[in-house]
């Protein structure tokens, strides 16, 4: 039913579906009972079939808009999305665009101020390398005493500070402790045909060293290469006189400090492992805890020196035939003059005394150790009259004479050189080239001219 209204103005699409022509009555229904229809139909007194015809097709125009009006927003919405991603990708554009300006210009001034380092800096590559090399193989790395050569992974071992310690021979003082554990022992008479020795440690820190004796002007020339604290109780006067020329020297150390006297039950109760039943002078010894607490007070942490040449490490001499399995060094009398037996299984040189027995260290625990160096060296050596008492001699390191090197179980026939006390003791062979020795402890005998010799044998 068509109902009264008031009629509004429509754009109206002629479309022939009236009555009279015989148009879609499923078209003219939907019309009948649409809203449209109800609003905007013509009233009902203006009603013709052209009329009719006309609001039929508003009826359709109206619907075809209300159709279009549905899709605007999935269009807007699709066309909004696509917007909004090209604004964002546009962004993304310009950022990366930005971050690679910036790691450009980064680039450009690195390669600008090397540039200028490497003109300034010619090395400057050689220790980019080196210090990279050094960070990625430090982990790893493997250091070489220079006192010893023997391989160790504490690379402070390189500067550790090195210590030499005048040790007596006299049959009172036997066994000594700390001898073992050296990485160099030199060895020459005192006074009256006693030996004595000068033990130098680097690495190796014994719990307990002695007894310790007097400083030796012999001994003296021996430690200035080192640049070791030289530990001493008194001394001749020519040595002392010479310790004041540029040496670490100790002086005198009060009893207690960092030498202890085992015969002192005071004593006894800070360095319980020290030997009972001597006496003085054969009873002072010490310990590298006490030393290094010296040595930390006088600043002296640190020695720079040059240590002999060393095979190289895991090499051995090829050797034909065992020429030198024993070895004689005639010093002074069979007390004191050393005897060696060449250990073949272990590469080294089992020491003892020519009156007989076996040249042992005592160690901390009790426990006692053959004394065994890998290298056995015999130098011969002029001997001088000290000037303060003539009676008594110093031997003289300073110059060149004949030497005897025994390693591998053979023998290297050669001779020593020095310059001066400032630089090392060397040892050529008749080639004049100097000899290497093998890693481990060497033992240096200097026996007199005239009186001393050497022999060994098969």
């Amino acid at each position: 039913m068509l109902m009264d209204g008031i009629k509004r103005p429509v754009h109206r699409k002629k479309i022939p579906h009236s009555r009279k022509s015989g148009g879609d009555e499923t078209l003219v229904n939907l019309y009948k009972d649409s809203e449209f229809t109800r609003e905007n139909a013509t009233p009902k007194e203006e009603l013709t079939d052209e009329n009719v015809d006309e609001d039929i097709s508003a009826f359709i125009n109206d619907e075809e808009t209300k159709v279009d009006e549905t899709k605007v927003p999935v269009k807007q919405s699709v066309k909004q999305k696509r917007k909004k991603e090209a604004i964002k990708a546009k962004k993304a554009a310009g950022a990366k665009k930005v971050i690679g300006r910036i790691i450009f210009y980064t680039i450009l001034i690195a390669l600008i101020v090397l540039g200028a380092l490497y003109v300034f800096m010619p090395n400057l590559n050689e220790k980019i390398n080196g210090n990279f090399e050094l960070a990625t193989a430090e982990a790893d790395e493997i250091y070489y005493s220079p006192l010893t050569g023997l391989e160790t992974k504490d690379k402070n071992v390189a500067t550790a500070a090195t210590t030499c310690i005048m040790i007596e021979n006299s049959t009172d003082a036997r066994p000594q402790s700390g001898l073992n554990q050296a990485g160099v022992v030199y060895e020459a008479i005192a006074e009256g045909g006693i030996t004595r020795f000068m033990a130098v440690f680097q690495e190796a820190k014994p719990n307990l060293v002695g007894p310790i004796r007097s400083a030796r002007k012999s001994f003296v020339d021996l430690a200035k290469q080192y640049q070791c604290t030289y530990l001493h109780v008194g001394g001749a006067k020519n040595a002392i006189d010479e310790l004041k020329n540029g040496y670490r020297d100790s002086g005198w150390p009060a009893e207690g400090t960092y030498v202890f006297r085992s015969s002192n039950s005071r004593h006894r109760s800070i360095v319980p492992y020290m030997p009972r039943g001597r006496y003085a002078p054969h009873d002072v010894y010490t310990t590298f805890e006490h030393i290094a607490k010296f040595q930390h007070v006088k600043g002296w942490t640190s020695s720079t020196f040059s240590g002999f040449p060393r095979i190289q490490p895991d090499y051995r001499t090829p050797v034909d035939e065992i020429t030198a399995r024993t070895i004689k060094i005639t010093m002074s009398s069979a007390n004191f003059n050393p005897v060696y037996t060449y250990d073949q299984a272990n590469n080294r040189y089992l020491r003892a005394h020519a009156s007989g027995g076996a040249h042992n260290s005592l160690n901390s625990d009790g426990s006692q150790t053959q004394n065994a160096p890998t290298v056995v060296i015999a130098m011969k050596v002029n001997a001088i009259a000290r000037s303060s008492e003539p009676k008594y001699k110093d031997y003289v390191s300073v110059g060149s004479g004949e030497a005897f090197v025994f390693q591998d179980g053979i023998v290297i026939h050669g001779k020593w050189t020095r310059s001066s006390v400032n630089d090392p003791l060397k040892f050529l062979d008749d080639n004049n080239e100097e000899i290497k020795l093998n890693r481990g402890q060497v033992w240096i005998s200097l026996y007199p001219s005239g009186t001393g010799s050497v022999s060994y044998s098969k």
